[in-house]
């Protein structure tokens, strides 16, 4: 039987400002009240630290995209001592760097891709929406062409330093998730849901220099983008903001230094898209899981996150699958898997015409909303869940 939640209350030096603490039998929930957080020690932001098992990291499989040579050089000897297959690729399709995983990758063996480079680099899957144009791995994962995704990939690029510490990261041990929320107060079904999966949640509603030491002790940092359209957060290759309000820039994210590798994930349109903000998080030691397009929220409720192809449904996913699987690319993998059996079969041809590269547009905000989020960063970094974990999502409701 679960333990009895408990509701602790305290003040801060104005009596008129309260912190909310709800602590149950899984993780604890801190509601901010006007941009007020419970204050930690330096000493309760002291955390166990490790390397990734060398017995996991030597199951990877990474292909290296051109690089140069000295860089390539660099990789390879990397990928040596963690006793991990490398590939170079220099082909200029995805086409090409699908087809030379799907001759080498061993799903009796590898338990994840790691690509390495740019799209410019290493070429990914043109795709475009409503004038706009990106790019997506998710193609790359069907090798053997039934239009379902077959195997965990995440996608890494930036100066050496950057690339080599993702090939073989720290992780924390903290149970921290950090809830970038413009309106906390409409809804508190996104922190019950990490407070159900072990976390102690705090939510912010946006980024302050006061946060950094929080920030860079967190396993889990998520944005959402719920509520009303001229409040809730938006996205550009460069920020987090409302129509009035930034929430982090790049050049804040960039001072952060992350001690434990966490997974961050955005819902606002566009973060994907190997602008600053998405190097700014990777160069401080972050994995980031985004989109490359417009993100689409649901018009209709659903009963099951597995047939709502809009944002709402791949979050939702994505949470529920945390503590089903152990490792983040698993995670990701069995979202897009899920995702793209359930669709429309008019959705689904939709997708078939992009792989056999008849064209390059989307039409549909389902098709966009299944194939736009990438993960970049190692796909075998393990689940981000505390202890106890247990989530499952009921009815996803229209939030907008």
């Amino acid at each position: 039987m679960a333990t009895p939640a408990t509701v602790i209350i305290t003040f801060d030096k104005d009596p008129g400002v309260m912190n909310i603490i709800r602590k149950g039998s899984f993780g604890s929930i801190n509601e901010i009240r006007k941009k007020f957080r419970r204050k930690r020690s330096d000493e309760e932001l002291v955390f166990d630290v490790g390397r990734m098992k060398r017995d996991l990291l030597k199951h990877m499989l990474v292909v290296c995209g051109n690089v140069g040579d000295e860089n390539i050089a660099r990789y390879e000897m990397k990928a040596k001592e963690l006793q991990a297959d490398f590939i170079i690729e220099k082909g200029r399709s995805w086409v090409l760097t699908q087809k030379t995983v799907r001759n080498t990758y061993d799903p009796r063996y590898h338990k994840g891709v790691l690509l390495i480079g740019t799209n410019k680099e290493l070429p990914a899957t043109q795709i475009s929406y409503d004038g706009s144009f990106a790019f997506t791995d998710w193609f790359i994962q069907d090798l053997d062409g039934d239009g379902i995704p077959d195997f965990p990939f995440g996608r890494i690029f930036g100066p050496p330093e950057t690339v080599l510490y993702h090939m073989d990261p720290y992780i924390v041990d903290s149970d921290i998730a950090i809830v970038f929320d413009s309106q906390p107060e409409r809804s508190n079904t996104h922190v019950n849901a990490l407070a159900k999966l072990g976390f102690d949640v705090e939510v912010l509603h946006r980024y302050t220099e006061d946060d950094a030491k929080l920030l860079s002790v967190s396993e889990f940092i998520l944005q959402f983008s719920d509520g009303v359209f001229t409040v809730r957060i938006h996205g550009t290759p460069d920020k987090w903001a409302t129509h009035n309000s930034v929430i982090i820039t790049h050049l804040q994210a960039s001072a952060i230094k992350f001690e434990g590798y966490p997974v961050v994930f955005s819902e606002a349109c566009s973060t994907a898209q190997e602008g600053p903000l998405l190097k700014a998080f990777l160069n401080s030691g972050a994995s980031y899981i985004g989109a490359t397009l417009d993100t689409m929220n649901n018009l209709e409720p659903f009963d099951d996150w597995r047939r709502c192809a809009y944002c709402d449904g791949w979050k939702f996913g994505f949470l529920d699958l945390l503590d089903t699987h152990e490792l983040i690319g698993e995670v990701k993998l069995g979202v897009d898997r899920t995702l793209a059996e359930n669709i429309d079969s008019k959705v689904f041809d939709e997708l078939e015409s992009i792989r056999k590269g008849e064209t390059t547009e989307l039409k549909s905000d389902n098709a966009v909303s299944v194939v736009e989020w990438m993960l970049f960063g190692n796909p075998l970094r393990r689940t981000t869940v505390g202890p106890n974990a247990d989530f499952t999502p009921g009815r996803i409701a229209v939030d907008t």
